[in-house]
Parts: C-alpha cells; sequence; structure tokens
C-alpha cells in the first residue's frame, strides 16, 4: 500500500507531530501577546491615574474659594465661618469631610452635617440644627433640650422662648425620661401638650407636670397620661375650677383622681372624683 486510505480510521494515521508544535508555538505566542498587552494597558492606567493624582493634589484651581453654608437657622454665621476658614485654600480633593463634620459639630446647635465637594473650588455645607423640646434648670442657668435629652446651649434671648416647657430638678436618667414623656405626650396630644409648663421627676417613675390652665401641678406616671389628663379637666369643667382653684391633682391611681382643692374653693376640703 503507497498511501494511507482515506478509509483508514483516524486512530491509525500516523501522527504530524511538526504540525502540533506548530500550532502549540502559536497558542503559546498568542497567550504571550495578550498577557503583554494586559501588562501594558496595567501600567497606562497607573500612569495617567498617577498623573491625574498629583495633577489634582497639587493644580491651584482646585483650591478652596468658596464655602455655602444652608440650613443655619440659630447656629451664627460668624462661629461657622471661624471654623471653615481654615480650610480656605486647601485643596479641595485634599478635604477630609469627616474632620469637617467633627469640627462643625461642637457648635451646639448643630446635630447633622452632610458636605459636598463641588468642583473646582466649592465646599458645600448642609446644617441639621437640634430643635429644642424643652428648657433645662441645670444650676443657675436654663438650658435648651433636645428629643434625645441633651441639653446643648443656654437660654439665649436671640433665640427666646417659644412656650418650652421647663424641666427642672433633673438630670442625666432623669432628664432623659423628662424628655421622653413630654415627647410622648407632643406626640399624643398636642393640646395637653400645650398646658404643660414644668415638669419634675418623682421617683420611681412619675412626674410632676405643671397645668398652666389650673395653675398648679398635676402628679402622674407616663401610662394613660393623656386619656387621665383630659378626663381631670374635664372634672374641673364640671365642677367650674379655674386658675388657683386646687392645690394639686393626682392621676397615679387606677380608679380615680384625686383633686386637693385651695383653701376657700367651692370644693370640700380634700374632695375625690371617680373616674370613668
Amino acid at each position: 500500500m503507497n498511501g494511507m486510505d482515506s478509509t483508514q480510521p483516524r486512530f491509525l494515521r500516523p501522527i504530524d507531530v511538526a504540525r502540533i508544535r506548530r500550532n502549540q508555538n502559536k497558542i503559546h505566542v498568542q497567550q504571550v501577546l495578550r498577557i503583554a498587552r494586559t501588562v501594558v494597558l496595567v501600567l497606562v492606567a497607573i500612569l495617567a491615574g498617577f498623573w491625574i493624582y498629583r495633577r489634582t493634589q497639587s493644580d491651584l484651581r482646585f483650591a478652596v474659594k468658596s464655602i455655602e453654608v444652608a440650613g443655619i437657622v440659630h447656629t451664627p454665621r460668624a462661629e461657622i465661618d471661624r471654623i471653615t476658614e481654615r480650610y480656605v485654600g486647601t485643596n479641595l480633593f485634599r478635604i477630609d469631610i469627616a474632620n469637617v463634620q467633627r469640627d462643625l459639630r461642637e457648635l451646639s446647635w448643630i446635630s447633622r452635617i452632610e458636605i459636598e465637594k463641588k468642583l473646582p473650588d466649592t465646599l458645600k455645607i448642609r446644617v441639621m440644627e437640634r430643635t429644642p423640646i424643652a428648657l433645662a434648670l441645670m444650676g443657675s442657668e436654663l438650658r435648651y433640650v433636645d428629643e434625645h435629652g441633651i441639653a446643648f446651649a443656654t437660654l439665649s434671648p436671640a433665640v427666646g422662648n417659644p412656650d418650652l416647657p421647663l424641666i427642672s430638678g433633673a438630670k442625666d436618667a432623669d432628664l432623659e425620661r423628662c424628655v421622653a414623656v413630654l415627647r410622648e405626650i407632643a406626640r399624643l396630644d398636642p393640646l395637653v401638650y400645650s398646658r404643660i409648663s414644668e415638669v419634675k421627676p418623682l421617683p420611681p417613675d412619675a412626674f410632676a407636670l405643671f397645668d398652666r390652665e389650673l395653675g398648679a401641678f398635676v402628679y402622674a406616671s407616663a401610662k394613660d397620661l393623656s386619656a387621665k389628663w383630659r378626663s381631670l379637666h374635664a372634672v374641673a369643667r364640671a365642677e367650674r375650677l379655674g386658675r388657683g382653684s386646687i392645690a394639686y391633682a393626682d392621676l397615679r391611681f387606677n380608679d380615680r383622681i384625686v383633686i386637693k382643692p385651695r383653701e376657700g374653693s367651692a370644693l370640700d376640703q380634700g374632695a375625690t372624683h371617680g373616674t370613668n
């Protein structure tokens, strides 16, 4: 037989070693070229990134020239400028936003800060201020207290006192407890909240709250306070009790309201009224 018959099975054909080697060499060259191309692209990207970084870090066009502040109501702008002026002239890309936020939180009214870098040279600051829920008597000083029970700033004539209730005789956990009950009353019954002018904590979990309309302290626990307070005012209307008619009222009982009239009022001394 002079040559391999085309009908002969493939596994009986002689192996073309040279062809296989040529194919392997070709595949190896292609792999090397792909790797080299990838390495070149990575190097180009690294060099471009390094060049951009060096350019942005040193280019005077990105030095901070303007600081925009929004959201301030009670915080003096001069206090904010005193803190932010240290960043004027600093490269925008080098400013650590967390550091700016930390510096601004030193100001008593500021609760949260959002900061945005605006190319090429502006720092935009948005301030969220604390909302006072009460005033606290701390020593000889009146301080605003926020909803978290934090006494954050001294009473200021510029801000004033928009009928905020006063918390007295409280600090730390008791201050937080008084704020919590005020916040809950304000949420459930704004009308009752508007009648409260002073809060004192009573052990272990009660309060003495001064009623503006009755002109007297009301002793109560936090449970069902709004409903019991409205029952107290229903009794006061029925008995025609005006401001100054009672010495105090006690809402701490489950089934009755205790009212102590002032001397000379129409009610008998120590009169007690049951609740429905």
